[in-house]
């Protein structure tokens, strides 16, 4: 999940080193099978810019909404996974992805109040009592549209390259007019039904097409023996994300549409 850095600040984690908030945000996610969530999400990293590889420093998180109000937050978690990424450059036309897998990580928690205008505060509290807070800015929410998995075209090419393919929705351009937007397609890599890797590729909204390449398709098959297909839209700021379902294949080579299984 790579990310633009929003805002940074200085933490102590134990006695070993110090860490930076390198991004965060506050945003709504709403899902084609009806779920409608907000999520607090940020990234650490140390004095050396690299990634934490344990969330065990971090004893406590708090979210403060505008006006001062502590957010309820839900159980928060550290996630981390490996990533292939890409994205099309729509200005000379050409696709680019990354050569290797690269770790991420990053914490996230949910919480039911509505997000309201204004700037929310992040608290981080360590193991050893050293605190750092950060802030990020909500300006609205944004009705975006959600595309649905039941649409995708999945399949590869005569030289082994993967197409995919989906429907956009007729209002998409009325939705995100004034919006900066952009779409995410990705694909959740399982092996054993364990979470192993992550492949994302960024692309302008209003296309709704995919090309990976066969190195990149080996790369993914070689990590899995599952695979989940999802696409996202997203505003600019954040603030906005919805999700289609995700599609479950078993072989980066399968063709779609066929009978599919959708969570």
């Amino acid at each position: 999940m790579k990310k633009i850095i929003v805002v940074a600040v200085f933490l102590l984690i134990g006695d070993v080193f110090a860490a930076d908030v390198s991004w965060m945000y506050v945003q709504n996610r709403r899902y084609e099978n009806g779920r409608n969530i907000n999520r607090l999400a940020f990234g650490l990293i140390d004095e050396k810019g690299h990634i934490l590889t344990d969330g065990g420093s971090v004893a406590n998180i708090k979210l403060y909404a505008p006006g001062g109000k502590q957010v309820k937050l839900k159980k928060y978690r550290f996630d981390s996974d490996e990533e292939i990424f890409g994205l099309y450059d729509a200005i000379q036309s050409q696709w680019h992805y990354s050569s290797d897998w690269q770790f991420d990580s990053w914490f996230r928690a949910n919480f039911s109040e509505p997000l309201v205008p204004g700037t929310y505060r992040l608290k981080v509290t360590t193991i050893d009592g050293k605190t750092a807070q950060g802030s990020c800015n909500v300006s609205s929410i944004a009705e975006l549209p959600i595309i649905s998995a039941q649409s995708f075209k999945f399949y590869p090419d005569a030289f082994g390259n993967v197409i995919w393919k989906w429907d956009l929705p007729d209002n998409l351009g009325y939705l995100v007019f004034n919006h900066p937007t952009e779409a995410r397609a990705a694909i959740d890599v399982y092996k054993n039904k364990k979470s192993v890797a992550y492949f994302f590729v960024k692309i302008p909204t209003h296309m709704s097409y995919v090309f990976i390449p066969k190195r990149v398709v080996r790369k993914i098959t070689a990590r899995g023996d599952q695979f989940g297909l999802k696409v996202q839209l997203e505003t600019g700021d954040k603030n906005s994300r919805t999700y289609s379902n995700t599609v479950s294949i078993e072989d980066m080579t399968a063709i779609l549409p066929q009978p599919i299984e959708v969570k």
